[in-house]
């Protein structure tokens, strides 16, 4: 398995390199809003204006702090990619989802980072805050280095309390658009771009492709809705994964059950179609 949790070494975590995520135990950000548009402020200070400081109790340590949280509202959708990650004006909210304790270093995002059993506190304790070195100083706003190294002290939180495949194939889903999110945000005209560029995509797919394995092991061992998806949204998510990850027959297969589908709504038939004829489109590009 590659080193993918090798820079939580500097948090106190080592000899991580076998860790299996899914072991049994329970394109550039749109530049312009509209043509000619310019925003107000300079990106940072953009970003900034939709952040505010969120109280927490944490589960672990019980301890209070607060973390960075972008107020709803206050930003705007661009666009969706094919793989439902949302591009928005001013922020991307995508780094803002993960609540890390800066006491114990116990991370989780959203609805997950709460309802802890006993076991899995004991598990933490003894595995995380044990070890915990404490997070890096970040500034007025994370960037994606602070982001993505949140995203995986939270991905191996979820490994250590055994948390549900689907927790932690959506925190590989979500590290996948980090990955994208950053190489969108790269300079061109920055020399090194290209290297950049390629390393970023490189960590996308790696991400992509386990958590099309790990949500594709979920839905034979939970029941809908998984992670806020009813069955037909989920599939489509799969089918778009499977594609990504270079499963184009997979990636056919569920396209063709949704379209089929007397139980899925028109929006989810809508994105099938739109998939389908994206693959089709690739196809005769490669025969070409």
């Amino acid at each position: 398995m590659s080193e993918i949790f090798h820079d939580l070494e500097k948090l106190g975590f080592s000899g991580l390199e076998n860790t299996e995520i899914f072991s049994r135990g329970r394109e550039k950000e749109v530049k312009k809003v509209e043509q000619g548009q310019k925003a107000e402020l300079d990106p940072i200070e953009l970003e900034k204006s939709t952040l505010f400081d969120k109280k927490h109790e944490c589960p672990v340590c019980f301890k209070e702090f607060t973390s960075k949280a972008v107020r709803a509202g206050r930003t705007r959708l661009l666009k969706t990619d094919t793989d439902l990650r949302g591009v928005y004006y001013g922020c991307d909210p995508a780094k803002y989802d993960v609540v890390v304790c800066p006491f114990c270093g116990y991370a989780g995002a959203g609805k997950a980072f709460t309802g802890l059993t006993s076991m899995q506190r004991k598990l933490l304790k003894e595995n995380i805050a044990q070890k915990f070195k404490g997070l890096p100083p970040s500034g007025e706003i994370y960037t994606y280095e602070d982001a993505i190294l949140r995203y995986k002290l939270a991905l191996y939180s979820s490994i250590v309390k055994k948390s549900r495949l689907s927790e932690r194939a959506y925190l590989c889903l979500k590290l996948s658009w980090l990955y994208r999110g950053k190489r969108e945000a790269l300079n061109s005209s920055d020399p090194m771009y290209a290297k950049k560029a390629e390393e970023l995509e490189k960590s996308e797919k790696e991400f992509t492709e386990k958590a099309y394995r790990g949500f594709e092991e979920a839905e034979a061992n939970e029941l809908f809705p998984i992670c806020g998806m009813d069955e037909n949204t989920y599939s489509y998510l799969l089918a778009d994964l499977a594609r990504r990850s270079g499963k184009i027959d997979a990636s056919k297969k569920l396209l063709g059950i949704i379209l089929a589908s007397r139980t899925a709504n028109n929006s989810v038939k809508d994105k099938a179609r739109n998939l389908k004829e994206l693959i089709l489109e690739q196809e005769k590009a490669q025969e070409q």
